[in-house]
């Protein structure tokens, strides 16, 4: 990665504050803002001390289509993330939370809101202070 220290580049070009904000976040983060796919919370990892829990090929399937597309692909795309929790990771906690239908019935809804449009109705509240992005958890789609 890169270092900037001072504000202005060498042509005099000047670098705003929530540039270096984001610049910093992205080192923080890795490239392109996306998680680690090891920093996940077990979606890969076996649970439960039966073989048939630790090597169920459906949780087998879906993990590594899952970390597949976080580790190579998701990385080549251009755009950025609407929320501050990517929605792949937003996914595998769902995943793991709720178990996997209602996971992925979650996901599906966080899919269709995850571009440009849906932001326009997001309330300022749940703006995340340092990256500048939508700050959600899993807990929206518990019952009340």
């Amino acid at each position: 990665m890169f270092c900037i220290s001072p504000s202005t580049f060498a042509d005099g070009d000047h670098i705003s504050d929530r540039d270096l904000q984001l610049l910093r976040h992205h080192a923080d983060h890795g490239e392109g803002g996306h998680e680690h796919p090891s920093s996940g919370t077990g979606f890969l990892r076996p649970q439960g001390d039966n073989a048939l829990s630790r090597f169920n090929p459906v949780t087998l399937s879906l993990g590594g289509l899952m970390f597949v597309y976080q580790r190579w692909i998701s990385p080549q795309l251009p755009s950025e993330c609407l929320y501050h929790t990517s929605c792949s990771a937003f996914s595998k906690n769902l995943i793991v939370e709720y178990g996997l239908i209602k996971g992925i019935i979650a996901t599906s809804d966080r899919l269709m809101r995850c571009n440009r449009v849906a932001a326009l109705d997001v309330h300022p509240m749940h703006i995340h202070p340092l990256s500048g992005r939508v700050d959600e958890d899993t807990g929206i789609y518990r019952r009340p």
